[in-house]
């Protein structure tokens, strides 16, 4: 009965393992869209007219702004013009969409903890 509680245990450690490299995953989802719905604010609030777009690896390109609408991709590849505020939206709503997965990731987290402390408690007892 023992090894099989062990066995339990350990396949429960696996699954938290996963589920936080999942978290890890959906935290830094989440910092690069607050990101991004800042930049869009930023662009609302200043009207520039140029920018610095980082093209990567901190090397910066300056671009004018010709018009005030973005190309967004809303799913299968489907691009569709929108403006700083729908597009401010869309960015919203997967932040939204994220923080709900996160919390949900930390339920399942906090549920395998506890599954866990049972099977250590028996195992403790059966030892006794």
């Amino acid at each position: 009965m023992k090894q099989e509680h062990v066995a339990q245990i350990q396949g429960i450690e696996q699954e938290i393992h996963t589920l936080n490299e999942q978290f890890q995953l959906i935290e830094h989802n989440l910092r690069e869209l607050q990101s991004l719905h800042e930049s869009l604010h930023e662009l609302e609030k200043n009207k520039s007219k140029e920018l610095l777009v980082n093209i990567g690896k901190r090397i910066f390109l300056p671009v004018s702004i010709r018009e005030n609408n973005f190309i967004v991709d809303v799913g299968k590849n489907n691009l569709v013009k929108k403006n700083i505020s729908e597009t401010m939206s869309i960015v919203h709503e997967q932040i939204e969409k994220l923080t709900d997965g996160k919390n949900q990731v930390m339920e399942r987290i906090e549920e395998l903890d506890k599954e866990m402390e049972s099977l250590v408690q028996i195992i403790e007892e059966e030892t006794e």
